[in-house]
Protein backbone atom coordinates (compact mmCIF):
# COMPACT_ATOMS: atom_id res chain seq x y z
CA UNK A 1 0.00 0.00 0.00
CA UNK A 2 1.44 3.36 -0.93
CA UNK A 3 1.09 6.65 0.91
CA UNK A 4 -1.24 8.12 -1.73
CA UNK A 5 -3.82 5.38 -1.15
CA UNK A 6 -3.62 5.90 2.62
CA UNK A 7 -4.11 9.66 2.28
CA UNK A 8 -7.01 9.28 -0.14
CA UNK A 9 -8.82 6.87 2.19
CA UNK A 10 -8.43 9.16 5.21
CA UNK A 11 -9.50 12.24 3.28
CA UNK A 12 -12.62 10.62 1.90
CA UNK A 13 -13.55 9.21 5.29
CA UNK A 14 -13.32 12.68 6.87
CA UNK A 15 -15.58 14.18 4.21
CA UNK A 16 -18.13 11.38 4.59
CA UNK A 17 -18.21 11.80 8.37
CA UNK A 18 -18.63 15.58 8.04
CA UNK A 19 -21.43 15.19 5.50
CA UNK A 20 -23.29 12.64 7.63
CA UNK A 21 -22.94 14.88 10.70
CA UNK A 22 -24.40 17.85 8.84
CA UNK A 23 -27.34 15.79 7.57
CA UNK A 24 -28.11 14.40 11.02
CA UNK A 25 -27.90 17.80 12.71
CA UNK A 26 -30.11 19.40 10.07
CA UNK A 27 -32.65 16.59 10.42
CA UNK A 28 -32.71 17.05 14.19
CA UNK A 29 -33.11 20.80 13.69
CA UNK A 30 -36.15 20.23 11.49
CA UNK A 31 -37.64 17.85 14.05
CA UNK A 32 -37.01 20.45 16.76
CA UNK A 33 -38.69 23.22 14.75
CA UNK A 34 -41.75 21.09 13.99
CA UNK A 35 -42.15 19.48 17.42
CA UNK A 36 -40.67 19.97 20.88
CA UNK A 37 -37.36 19.44 22.64
CA UNK A 38 -38.47 16.11 24.12
CA UNK A 39 -39.44 14.68 20.75
CA UNK A 40 -36.10 15.80 19.34
CA UNK A 41 -34.24 14.12 22.20
CA UNK A 42 -36.24 10.93 21.63
CA UNK A 43 -35.49 10.98 17.89
CA UNK A 44 -31.79 11.55 18.60
CA UNK A 45 -31.75 8.66 21.08
CA UNK A 46 -33.42 6.33 18.59
CA UNK A 47 -30.94 7.42 15.94
CA UNK A 48 -28.00 6.65 18.24
CA UNK A 49 -29.46 3.24 19.10
CA UNK A 50 -29.98 2.36 15.43
CA UNK A 51 -26.46 3.46 14.48
CA UNK A 52 -24.98 1.47 17.36
CA UNK A 53 -26.92 -1.62 16.32
CA UNK A 54 -25.78 -1.24 12.71
CA UNK A 55 -22.13 -0.90 13.74
CA UNK A 56 -22.36 -3.88 16.08
CA UNK A 57 -24.02 -6.11 13.48
CA UNK A 58 -21.53 -5.04 10.80
CA UNK A 59 -18.61 -5.84 13.08
CA UNK A 60 -20.12 -9.23 13.97
CA UNK A 61 -20.70 -9.99 10.29
CA UNK A 62 -17.06 -9.23 9.44
CA UNK A 63 -15.90 -11.40 12.34
CA UNK A 64 -18.10 -14.31 11.24
CA UNK A 65 -16.81 -13.95 7.68
CA UNK A 66 -13.24 -14.03 8.96
CA UNK A 67 -13.94 -17.14 11.08
CA UNK A 68 -15.55 -18.94 8.13
CA UNK A 69 -12.63 -17.99 5.90
CA UNK A 70 -10.13 -19.39 8.41
CA UNK A 71 -12.08 -22.61 8.97
CA UNK A 72 -13.15 -23.30 5.40
CA UNK A 73 -10.42 -21.57 3.44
Amino acid sequence: MNSAAIFKGVHRSWIVIAAKTIVVLQSLGIVYLLTSVWVTVAVAAVFVLVMTAIRTLSRASRQIDRIFEEELG
